[in-house]
């Protein structure tokens, strides 16, 4: 489910139960107008934008193969979502990287860490360089 919708309907949930209690103890109703963020930010458009920061095509992530850049973008796209994104859950990233299991996502998100912790000169310039466009990305609303 698309990210945007699944925060409208848990909105839309959240309003009606205080509708219901408010009802409930005064005997009097509203109505809540919820509208859904025009330009919301999807996963997928996230990666697209992880991709070209690091020069590669947003197909890289389906790849099966583990050369260091494609395992980096990988690992790069795991903890850039999970940061971004807190309500994804891994097997919504798994089947974004083109169905890989959870235990891979998880993988990656220590292996990613663990780069990050060791100063790992190749890695933290990939992961600086991607956060400054991310940030961009954001701000262009």
């Amino acid at each position: 489910m698309n990210t945007a919708i699944a925060h409208t309907n848990n909105a839309m949930h959240i309003a009606h139960l205080g509708v219901q209690h408010q009802t409930a103890k005064t005997n009097t109703g509203y109505t809540i107008a919820l509208y859904p963020e025009e330009n919301a930010k999807t996963p997928k458009q996230f990666l697209n934008i992880i991709a070209a920061s690091m020069g590669m095509h947003p197909d890289c992530f389906k790849i099966k193969g583990r050369s260091r850049d494609v395992v980096e973008l990988r690992f790069l796209a795991a903890l850039l979502l999970r940061r971004y994104f807190p309500d994804i859950r891994l097997k919504q990233i798994a089947a974004l990287f083109g169905g890989q299991d959870h235990t891979s996502v998880m993988n990656a998100l220590t292996r990613a860490n663990d780069l990050l912790y060791i100063n790992d000169l190749a890695f933290t310039t990939k992961y600086n360089n991607t956060i400054k466009t991310i940030n961009q990305w954001i701000k262009e609303r």
